[in-house]
């Protein structure tokens, strides 16, 4: 096996939009800077490159346009490429969300774009001998399911509120997986993947944020310590559409993104305590669409629905709801899913934020001796929440059908169904 990685800083100019609030949030400092990360890899002469940005959700033009470059100059096919976001939602403003009131900086997203390609391309150039380990830990006390049943029955969606809780709507994973690569006998770099939603950095309360990779930067910053500067950690974010820090027992303070992410650090070192050699004897790469059926807005998006959002003082929900009602034109969506199989270790890449079940289903049901599953990839379709988040004593911040929670509630599902077909 050949393995290289790079990485390119990409930290955005101040004043850009942050997507992922739902208030004008530009960012007017930095926490920490912002990179492309890429990891190229190569058995017998089949190729895999894996690219993952500091940002929060992919643009529906960024897939097509970096992987043009990065073909252009290395010939690597589109369909052996995976580009990722870790999700921080404190990143590169280079997607438009109107309905977020957030709008790109196309002359930053227009380079973005081009380095992101750039950053693969360089990679591919510096590809060398190499080995890989695989090592797993557990990391608890960090995330929580921010979806629950009350004591007096209802479904909600964290809120703040002191109720008493029954039961959760689903149950963290707490697994930390690790991929370590070195060349000859120096670490050049990890893959490392962990379930927790990238919103807890900054500070989303004033106009001003700054920008920040969230966990994953400190992760990488620990990791640099102990590997050297050139080290680079690919983070590779697990299904988290419903999984975030903040504790649901109402118990304070939250742990800051400074403190997961060393944290995480800790895991990953304990993990590679253990770590075996990975059998990297042969690489295949498949990427597919998967079409998938959008809601009727007549049926969710009702006057009634929306007087009652309204009446709670949900105005975020209600103005969403009303802005795809009048904007969407889409019937169905067309996704890219995509699985790459390295040895005996097999990846899946969701698009959209995808609820922690549809991880830990594919986990159970796949085959392979080591397993990482991605979410926010290739694409951006929005939540995936389970068909049990849809059912009526659900009312779930995550199932409110607007641009970014608009597929029907088997997506999830015929997602995972079609990369297990793609890969057993």
């Amino acid at each position: 096996m050949k393995v290289a990685f790079y990485e390119s800083d990409l930290t955005p100019p101040l004043g850009g939009f942050i997507w992922g609030h739902y208030n004008e949030l530009r960012g007017g400092e930095v926490q920490d800077r912002l990179y492309a990360r890429a990891i190229v890899t190569e058995v017998a002469g089949e190729v895999s490159a894996i690219v993952c940005i500091d940002s929060c959700a992919l643009p529906v033009d960024m897939h097509d346009a970096v992987t043009a470059r990065i073909f252009e100059y290395t010939g690597i096919p589109a369909e052996r490429v995976c580009l990722c976001s870790n999700h921080t939602h404190w990143g590169m403003p280079i997607a438009d969300a109107p309905e977020l009131n957030c709008f790109a900086d196309a002359a930053y997203r227009d380079v973005c774009y081009r380095v992101t390609a750039d950053t693969v391309t360089l990679a591919y150039r510096r590809l060398a001998e190499g080995t890989a380990v695989f090592g797993t830990s557990e990391l608890y006390g960090y995330s929580f399911c921010r979806d629950y049943f009350l004591k007096r029955g209802a479904g909600v969606t964290f809120n703040g509120a002191n109720e008493e809780i029954d039961h959760m709507l689903s149950e963290i994973d707490p697994g930390v997986s690790v991929m370590l690569f070195k060349q000859g006998d120096e670490p050049v770099g990890a893959l490392v993947n962990y379930s927790l939603h990238q919103c807890c950095g900054s500070d989303f309360t004033r106009k001003q944020s700054a920008y920040t990779g969230d966990y994953a930067s400190t992760l990488e910053k620990e990791l640099k310590k102990v590997y050297g500067p050139d080290f680079v950690c690919v983070f590779l974010l697990a299904p988290c559409g419903d999984i975030n820090h903040i504790n649901t027992a109402h118990e304070k303070p939250y742990h800051t993104n400074m403190e997961i992410g060393k944290a995480l650090a800790e895991k990953v070192q304990e993990a590679l305590k253990t770590a075996v050699p990975v059998k990297a004897d042969a690489l295949s790469v498949k990427k597919e669409t998967l079409t998938i059926p959008t809601r009727e807005a007549e049926k969710y998006a009702t006057r009634e629905r929306v007087a009652e959002l309204a009446a709670k003082g949900d105005m975020m929900r209600a103005r969403n709801l009303v802005y795809y009602q009048a904007t969407n034109k889409d019937t169905e969506k067309t996704l890219l899913m995509q699985t790459v199989k390295l040895g005996d270790v097999a990846f899946y890449f969701f698009p959209g934020e995808i609820f922690v079940d549809f991880g830990k289903a594919i986990k159970a049901r796949a085959t392979a001796k080591h397993v990482m599953v991605v979410e926010n990839c290739n694409s951006y379709c929005g939540y995936v929440p389970t068909k049990r988040a849809f059912e009526p004593d659900c009312d779930l911040y995550e199932t409110t059908l607007c641009h970014h929670s608009c597929l029907v509630p088997e997506a999830g599902e015929m997602m995972v169904e079609k990369l297990l077909t793609m890969l057993p």
